[in-house]
């Protein structure tokens, strides 16, 4: 415990450190080894967080969530959330499920369908070499997503 608020008091910026992770559309060989063939967005991660915050460029004006499923790590949940506007509300937001995920950590990614997409979507579970700083500049509305 000593050494990890040894590390938090030398690195105390690191709490606020993001990672990025590139989102794209690819095809399969017949391999079944992914190309690339498209960025479609972009996923950030807080340091120490297991929600990522999911930008699509389709879709911009729209925040999405990919969200650990609580009884298998292999899957992912991709949500939505609204606001709940009742003031004596017990929770803060009204979540909705609009698609899942499963990691392929041979290939290094987490395959994304949507309800409403025909095509799957991936995300690149190493973050980009070049995203790993302090100075990411932080999306848009991320810290509510816990």
């Amino acid at each position: 415990m000593e050494k990890q608020m040894n590390t938090v008091a030398k690195n105390g910026n690191e709490l606020n450190q993001y990672f990025r992770f590139q989102v794209f559309q690819a095809i399969k060989d017949v391999s079944g080894k992914l190309k690339k063939t498209k960025s479609v967005g972009m996923a950030y991660l807080k340091d120490g967080q297991n929600i990522f915050s999911l930008r699509l460029w389709m879709f911009s004006w729209d925040r999405y969530y990919i969200l650990p499923h609580k009884d298998d790590p292999s899957k992912y949940l991709v949500m939505t959330r609204e606001p709940n506007k009742s003031p004596k509300a017990r929770t803060k937001y009204f979540w909705n499920i609009v698609g899942n995920g499963t990691v392929d950590s041979v290939q290094g990614i987490i395959e994304l369908e949507f309800d409403l997409l025909s095509k799957p979507i991936y995300v690149n579970i190493h973050p980009e070499p070049s995203a790993r700083a302090n100075d990411l500049p932080e999306p848009e509305s991320f810290d509510q997503a816990a």
